[in-house]
């Protein structure tokens, strides 16, 4: 029997299969299936998939607005994880309370601040650490908070070089706002205080509210001395994507905030990490 000149459908259809799952593991994107499963809903809670690879982050010198305690640019490999796609909200929280008995947060009972839609507030970072432990035990997958590279890797929303998770236009550029952030009069945005969450368009990766709305919670310590922080010695935790409460520089991706561990304020709430199996 002659040997055919090229293989049979069959296996150079396998072929191909398995060059795109090399592929996707050399460039950092993510095989077919977990392309099938870019968008995942736990506990009522949406999560997009941020691919793995390399990712260019931090300010360069002449950004406007820049801080001096920000990263220089540099680039950085991350593994694939999925991240909540808005920030948690106050009736995703109730679900918390109701099933832990763990203690309301701060401004809990504001009328302004606790619509179901809004994000919650007033929660410290061992509240978020609480939420996301409980999010593990529901579920028997790992939740955590995002570490700054993974926040700022997704806020960007695959626009490298670019300051704002919508690219390089100012939030209020030809009178329409993008953020929900402090222009001088906090009500010009259509908000006097937080947003429902998703009230503006989403970044290039389905997250809402990477920039304005609430300061969001990261897994990062930072000891404060090495950034000129304003606690002294003690060590703080890292806020990322700034508030309702906050002017436009603070929106650009690469701007941080500091606040120790035990901060409970109007204007900072979290969102969470979903891990894939296997991490």
């Amino acid at each position: 029997m002659p040997i055919s000149a090229s293989p049979p459908l069959r296996w150079r259809l396998l072929l191909r299969l398995v060059l795109a799952g090399l592929a996707g593991l050399f460039l950092g994107a993510p095989a077919g299936p977990l392309q099938a499963q870019d968008l995942v809903e736990s506990q009522g809670i949406r999560f997009r998939l941020i691919s793995g690879g390399a990712y260019q982050l931090g300010s360069p010198a002449g950004e406007a607005g820049r801080y001096a305690h920000e990263a220089p640019p540099y680039a950085v490999a991350l593994r694939p994880f999925y991240l909540a796609e808005t920030e948690t909200t106050n009736a995703q929280y109730a679900r918390f309370l109701q099933a832990t008995g763990h203690p309301a947060p701060l401004y809990w009972k504001d009328k302004k601040l606790n619509a179901p839609s809004q994000p919650v507030v007033g929660v410290t970072w061992n509240d978020a650490q609480a939420f996301a432990r409980w999010l593990t035990r529901k579920t028997g997958v790992t939740h955590r908070l995002p570490t700054e590279a993974e926040w700022e890797a997704a806020a960007r929303g695959g626009l490298a070089g670019q300051p704002y998770p919508w690219g390089g236009e100012a939030p209020d550029a030809g009178g329409r706002f993008r953020a929900n952030y402090n222009p001088g009069n906090f009500a010009a945005d259509g908000f006097a205080t937080t947003a429902p969450v998703g009230s503006f368009p989403p970044n290039g990766y389905g997250l809402y509210d990477m920039a304005g709305n609430v300061a969001e919670w990261c897994q990062d310590q930072v000891r404060t001395p090495a950034f000129g922080g304003p606690f002294g010695r003690g060590e703080v935790r890292l806020l990322k994507g700034a508030s309702w409460y906050s002017r436009a520089r603070d929106l650009r991706c690469a701007a941080r905030q500091f606040a120790p561990p035990a901060s409970a304020d109007g204007f900072i709430g979290f969102r969470v990490v979903r891990l894939l199996p296997g991490q």
